[in-house]
């Protein structure tokens, strides 16, 4: 578990940006200059301790309780410290007290554009629904079932997710206050419905699996269901190859809101884990091949028609060309 971006927003918003220990106050990130970025002098620091055997860390309260935005609050390194040295006298109780009345005197003295915060907060929470949703954190894991093996499959717990992300987004009521980040959001949301439609579209349950999906190899029934003497191995290939360029599509898609979420709204977003990669394979020599992949300039997905013409010319794909049998007829 770590803090969410909604606790975050919620901390460093609600407290100004600043030291919550009784007169200090300090403002805990300091502008930019001429040749650096912004300094942050400051910690996120937990009331009861983030991990048991930390300062006040003898608490029934869940790791997850423990990086709620209820157990943090903002100290300058100096108090931050003091705070952890000194359990006895800053006990939870006081702590409490403390990040209380830090917040009031936030409200009486400084002019909070509550507004402001409030569309930060929404967008976060929204942020954080989609990164559990997508798993983000195992992107690289469920991604890889449906790559590389000439086989898309996943298991059916995460397919189910998927169809709960995209009911999320889709019923999401967006602040606009960052029409580039809702921009993000809304292509993402694209991809990921032309992908789950696509992948449907020959998903079969894998024997005496309970929980696992997959394409169905049905270029072993020989001849088109009419009779003709088109063989359907190379229409299986080519539905192969879609469903896994739509990976890579919905990879690019992922790192852009991730980008856009950096830009507006959390700057730390994701830093540490990077970019979402995809992994290939096993190939025949069994080996595995991990790849990074986002969009260029201005991609940007304009449906499945157009993604089947346009993915010749993305940085990795695996197939090529248009199969009208997958766009949806219009009534």
């Amino acid at each position: 578990m770590s803090i969410s971006v909604k606790a975050r927003k919620m901390l460093w918003g609600r407290s100004a940006s600043r030291c919550s220990y009784p007169e200090c106050h300090r403002q805990l990130v300091e502008d930019e200059t001429e040749t650096d970025d912004p300094s942050i002098v400051g910690d996120e620091a937990h009331i009861v301790a983030e991990e048991p055997d930390g300062p006040r860390g003898d608490s029934p309260l869940t790791r997850a309780e423990r990086d709620s935005y209820s157990n943090l609050m903002l100290l300058c390194k100096v108090h931050h410290k003091l705070v952890d040295d000194q359990p006895n006298e800053y006990t939870v109780k006081a702590l409490l007290k403390m990040k209380q009345e830090h917040l009031d005197w936030v409200a009486q003295n400084l002019d909070i554009d509550r507004v402001h915060q409030r569309d930060d907060e929404v967008y976060a929470g929204y942020v954080d629904e989609w990164a559990k949703l997508a798993s983000l954190d195992d992107w690289d894991g469920w991604t890889s079932h449906l790559l590389g093996s000439g086989q898309p499959g996943m298991s059916a717990t995460q397919r189910d997710q998927l169809y709960e992300l995209q009911r999320y987004l889709l019923s999401r009521d967006w602040p606009g206050r960052y029409p580039v980040l809702d921009k993000s959001f809304h292509n993402f949301a694209a991809v990921l419905n032309d992908f789950r439609v696509v992948f449907a579209k020959y998903a079969r349950p894998r024997p005496y699996w309970d929980d696992y999906i997959e394409t169905e190899k049905f270029y072993r029934r020989g001849y088109e269901s009419d009779g003709s003497a088109n063989r359907l191995s190379e229409k299986y290939s080519f539905h192969v190859d879609l469903v896994e360029d739509l990976v890579l599509e919905l990879t690019r898609a992922a790192n852009e809101v991730c980008r856009q979420v950096r830009v507006c709204l959390s700057p730390s977003f994701r830093l540490h884990e990077g970019l979402l990669l995809v992994t290939t394979g096993p190939d025949y020599d069994l080996s595995f091949t991990t790849y990074r992949t986002v969009y260029r300039a201005d991609e940007v997905y304009r449906g499945l028609r157009d993604f089947m013409e346009a993915r010749a010319s993305r940085d990795l794909r695996f197939g090529e060309g248009v199969d009208e049998s997958y766009i949806p007829s219009r009534p």
